[in-house]
């Protein structure tokens, strides 16, 4: 008799790819807009738009990190640095108006013997 063989196993299959990790690019972005809003607080107007759109970027990151998404901790970071910038702006503001009033004093008058 003659003996029957099998016929070959086929090759096994590759392996599966890693699952593709979701990205947090709003919680990079509001970590850099927020440390720009504190490095730009003696010009006003920026660090209000960079630090409202940090707080902004900031909470929706942190939306996405509840959610599976990674860098909860840069979320974080953004949302305090853009709430600080704003902060630091208004106190900045607020000691030019302070300081500005204290110097400026309108008082004093010119006449020919000298200030008074």
């Amino acid at each position: 008799m003659s003996e029957i063989t099998p016929p070959p196993s086929p090759p096994p299959a590759p392996p599966a790819p890693p699952p593709r990790q979701q990205s947090n690019g709003l919680a990079v972005a509001s970590l850099v807009l927020g440390i720009l809003s504190l490095l730009s607080f003696f010009t006003i107007v920026p660090p209000f738009i960079m630090g409202g759109l940090a707080v902004i970027f900031g909470i929706i990151g942190l939306t996405k990190a509840k959610q599976g998404a990674p860098n909860k901790g840069l979320a974080i970071a953004g949302l305090i640095c853009g709430a600080a910038g704003i902060v630091a702006t208004i106190a900045f503001i607020a000691l030019v108006v302070t300081v500005g009033d204290a110097t400026f004093d309108s008082s004093f008058t010119i006449s020919p013997v000298g200030f008074f």
